[in-house]
């Protein structure tokens, strides 16, 4: 392929992808506050970028990456000029317009690959109902996959990921390697930062966590006294980020082969003996 980017190709380009099955990826993330250290973009560039050289290692089909949705639903960090929140019924709308446009011309599968932890509760709806519809779309947040080798990495005392945290920071980090002065900033602005391991929906000197000892549901609301940040970013370096970023584009790339070679379930089948499946991609027959 001349390129891996939906928006770089023509329309002639795009049929001859869809007439080899390729799987679409559809970048999700925000633009919303990550503290005083990371750019607001940072969700959707990390979702976008692991996804971008995850495709470049599938060799069994195509792998084309559409264009990335930059707004997510973000409206626990509005507190904070710099964030941009779609309400839950537009980012859930146009999400949906965006996959059903792709696999409406042919496309067999499409994968939502998401950075936002405010957008996976929405997708995995989303994904429930157009699998129902008879739409073959997923989703998978890009560090879930390889959070078994990623989060022994973490020097913090956040052994997780958060918002603005030390894995993000690493990532972003790695991700500026042409940029040092970029580099350079982010590690002075996060120099001496404090960690913070209690979740940001508490309130401030609170000693315990109700939510998530239940596994209860509250949004992590970011007000405007807050730090902006959840982990401990200031244990963030580049080359623990370079480790960290290898480790979450293998294991992404590992997903997308898996994904596009299993037979799914799709549909509503009520005749036992016709069951509706999405075929693996390698194995379908060319679009007609």
């Amino acid at each position: 392929m001349r390129s891996i980017l939906w928006e770089d190709l023509t329309r002639t380009e795009i049929t001859a992808l869809r007439d080899r099955n390729a799987l679409v990826v559809i970048p999700t993330g925000a633009t919303e506050q990550h503290g005083d250290f990371l750019s607001t973009d940072t969700d959707i560039v990390l979702s976008s970028q692991v996804a971008i050289r995850a495709a470049r290692h599938v060799t069994q089909f195509p792998v084309v990456i559409a264009p990335r949705l930059p707004f997510g639903f973000s409206p626990h960090h509005l507190s904070w000029p710099g964030t941009i929140s779609l309400r839950l019924e537009t980012f859930l709308a146009v999400l949906s317009d965006m996959v059903r446009s792709i696999l409406d011309a042919g496309f067999t599968r499409a994968l939502f690959v998401n950075g936002h932890g405010g957008n996976e509760a929405p997708l995995r709806a989303l994904c429930g109902q157009l699998v129902t519809d008879g739409y073959a779309v997923g989703m998978t947040n890009y560090f879930t996959p390889s959070e078994a080798a990623w989060i022994p990495m973490l020097k913090g005392e956040l052994k997780r990921g958060g918002h603005a945290c030390e894995q993000e920071t690493a990532l972003m980090l790695a991700l500026h390697r042409d940029e040092p002065e970029e580099q350079r900033r982010i590690l002075r602005a996060i120099e001496g930062l404090a960690p913070r391991t209690m979740q940001p929906w508490m309130a401030p000197g609170s000693a315990v966590d109700p939510i998530t000892s239940a596994g209860a549901g509250w949004p992590p609301i970011f007000h405007a006294d807050d730090c902006g940040y959840f982990g401990d970013p200031a244990r963030a370096d580049i080359e623990n980020g370079e480790r960290i970023l290898e480790a979450t584009v293998e294991r992404l790339a590992r997903f997308f082969v898996e994904y596009g070679e299993a037979t799914l379930r799709l549909g509503v089948a009520r005749d036992p003996a016709r069951p509706c499946l999405a075929r693996p991609l390698a194995g379908q027959e060319p679009h007609p």
